[in-house]
């Protein structure tokens, strides 16, 4: 199976008025975890339009983007282009949580909250050619995952390319942050075990490591 995984670029990263060097500073580990859920013989492509410009010359079986509130116009643009393609396109992320229904005519699934549990069960009723339009996370948890897919990221793009996220979510509620909308229903923070992110740390290369 042929499969793409997209971050459209933010709307402020294309902006003269912001530097754009601050989005080439760390990889998109989220795409990159969710990656290890596939098969070994299955054939990704990993692309951040934030360091990279998209090629639209391909036709993947499978098409996975991330979308954020100010990348999301991009995103459906995106997605719309490859859907006109025959391609299956899937949308995640925190707008696509906060804001379903504006989605949902973009995708043939849509993914509410984290994804971590729900892109395996995904990929189950994918191969078996039965997918659902919905899929909302209902557990909240990274320990025991696969080891994330560093070998898709284009390190010499990043400045911190051994980035690690060993946390989900914020212990904190700003009424102004969408968090909640995102964590509905389960823990809105939780943490990596400290053997595993020591597991992560050994398998990265170097010996610069920055935690998120």
């Amino acid at each position: 199976m042929k499969v793409k995984m997209i971050l459209p670029a933010l709307i402020e990263a294309k902006s003269p008025l912001w530097r754009p060097i601050k989005y080439s500073l760390f990889p998109p580990l989220g795409l990159a975890t969710l990656a290890a859920f596939l098969l070994p013989n299955d054939e990704i492509t990993l692309v951040d339009e934030h360091v990279e410009k998209i090629k639209y010359d391909d036709k993947p079986d499978l098409v996975v983007i991330q979308v954020y509130i100010t990348n999301a116009f991009r995103a459906y643009k995106i997605a719309d282009f490859y859907r006109q393609k025959g391609c299956y396109v899937i949308l995640g992320g925190l707008h696509v949580t906060a804001l379903p229904e504006e989605a949902a005519p973009h995708a043939d699934s849509i993914f509410l909250g984290p994804a971590e549990q729900s892109f395996p069960e995904f990929l189950s009723d994918f191969r078996n050619k039965k997918p659902k339009k919905r899929y909302i996370s209902k557990e909240r948890t990274i320990q025991g995952l696969l080891p994330i897919r560093r070998d898709l990221i284009k390190r010499h793009k990043y400045f911190v390319p051994n980035s690690l996220s060993v946390t989900r979510g914020c212990p904190h509620s700003c009424e102004f942050c969408y968090k909640d909308a995102f964590f509905k229903g389960g823990k809105s923070f939780y943490t990596l075990r400290v053997d595993e992110a020591l597991a992560e740390i050994d398998r990265l290369p170097g010996k610069t490591s920055v935690f998120s």
